[in-house]
């Protein structure tokens, strides 16, 4: 068997994270998952993913004791990321488990070097103009903006005529006005809180799980497709 050269490995690498990468904007939006059981996360999963949802997001602590749940929900053809890292070790571990992406709650250059040597994107946090460039010049997959809390869909316009910024992603989205942070210059749209999810758990109302991300989804989709004809 021929041995591949360093260069091509890295191409092959390149390739892979920028697979991942384009699948995760195609996704248009992330679920981000916390604070249930395993069993109930499964649950949820399943009504997320039959109202069209195609990546998730885990959080660090829930992988760390059930690391078995990447590859699971994996073989359901769904992106799995592990949110909630601050350190480089956590992405590999996450990475090692199967993670598709990994999510940063900082911006730290340790965990993008961590996602490029494992060929999976990164998405590093940041609030104000300078976290959002220097996660950018630390060469970040994505940049996940908490936007609702700093004045909306109007600062993502505020920081894109302020930066050259590219893949952006709006972390805690509320689940209305959402296409105006596609509007925007959002790529993809993060929800977690506002879907509720904990309190549907409790009233086991898998049915408008699905209802409500089925909205999200189609109405995403077509925006993103209508765009893309017009643009």
């Amino acid at each position: 068997m021929p041995v591949r050269s360093n260069a091509t490995r890295e191409s092959s690498f390149l390739l892979l994270k920028e697979e991942l990468a384009k699948a995760l904007r195609q996704s248009c939006i992330i679920a981000a998952i916390q604070g249930l059981g395993e069993q109930q996360l499964l649950r949820v999963v399943a009504a997320l993913s039959d109202g069209g949802v195609r990546a998730i997001e885990l959080s660090y602590a829930t992988v760390r004791s059930a690391g078995w749940l990447v590859q699971t929900l994996k073989e359901n053809g769904l992106l799995v990321g592990v949110g909630a890292i601050t350190r480089s070790p956590q992405a590999r571990e996450s990475g090692m488990l199967g993670a598709d992406f990994i999510s940063a709650a900082v911006t730290a250059p340790d965990v993008v070097s961590a996602c490029s040597e494992m060929a999976i994107p990164c998405i590093l946090s940041a609030l104000t103009p300078t976290e959002v460039w220097r996660a950018q010049e630390m060469e970040a997959d994505f940049v996940k903006v908490p936007a609702e809390t700093l004045g909306g869909p109007d600062y993502i316009r505020s920081l894109r005529e302020t930066l050259p910024t590219r893949h952006l992603v709006g972390a805690e989205i509320p689940l209305d006005g959402y296409l105006s942070y596609l509007e925007a210059g959002v790529e993809v749209l993060e929800f977690k809180s506002s879907l509720e999810l904990p309190e549907l758990v409790k009233q086991e109302d898998w049915a408008e799980i699905s209802r409500r991300v089925s909205n999200i989804v189609k109405a995403c989709h077509d925006w993103k497709t209508s765009h893309n004809r017009h643009g």
